[in-house]
């Protein structure tokens, strides 16, 4: 292995939603973001940023049952949602908000979760989709958590290890858990 690669780590799987572009090229965008979230597949922590967290419906409500068994399990969960409302929109839907209390009061010590308000950061927002798992695994891609980035929207997720790569953005994601806390933003 060169020092590129062993620097940017592997790509160990691609998957996509939207009908007809993925056509039996790559896997199911919602398949590889499940099951890489569940118990069974972590052992420690996983780490979650998104700019959306859905409305109720049968993706979103999967979504908090795997939190739930992640924290069921003796996992910890941490995870960063964009909190932008403008208009009729919410990053961040009333029912994910009321899931997100749910889980944090059930899971102390083991589910924590943070907004990232762009009025504090002067305009910009967290755009970033990224799933770390136990520092060894990472899931990079388009998909916000909801039901059209997981089904229907044209969108990509890659499934990378390298424990250089990965633990960088680990680390990143730590980073702005110091921030966020710093600004008393932690719910």
């Amino acid at each position: 292995m060169n020092d590129l690669e062993d620097n940017l780590g592997t790509v160990n799987e691609i998957a996509c939603s939207g009908d007809y572009w993925g056509d039996g090229l790559v896997g199911s965008l919602s398949d590889l973001f499940y099951q890489t979230l569940r118990p069974n597949k972590v052992r420690d922590r996983v780490q979650i940023c998104t700019y959306t967290l859905g409305r109720k419906n049968d993706e979103i409500e999967e979504f908090f049952a795997i939190l739930r068994d992640l924290i069921d399990n003796e996992r910890k969960v941490v995870l960063i949602i964009n909190d932008e409302e403008s208009g009729t929109f919410q990053s961040c839907s009333s029912f994910a908000k009321g899931k997100l209390k749910e889980l944090h009061d059930l899971g102390k010590g083991k589910f924590e979760y943070y907004f990232f308000n762009s009025k504090s950061h002067g305009g910009k927002i967290l755009h970033a989709k990224l799933v770390v798992v136990d520092r060894k695994i990472a899931l990079i891609g388009s998909a916000n958590i909801s039901r059209k980035a997981l089904s229907s929207n044209y969108e990509i997720m890659l499934k990378v290890s390298g424990e250089s790569t990965v633990s960088r953005l680990s680390i990143m994601l730590d980073k702005l858990v110091e921030m966020l806390e710093g600004e008393s933003n932690k719910t």
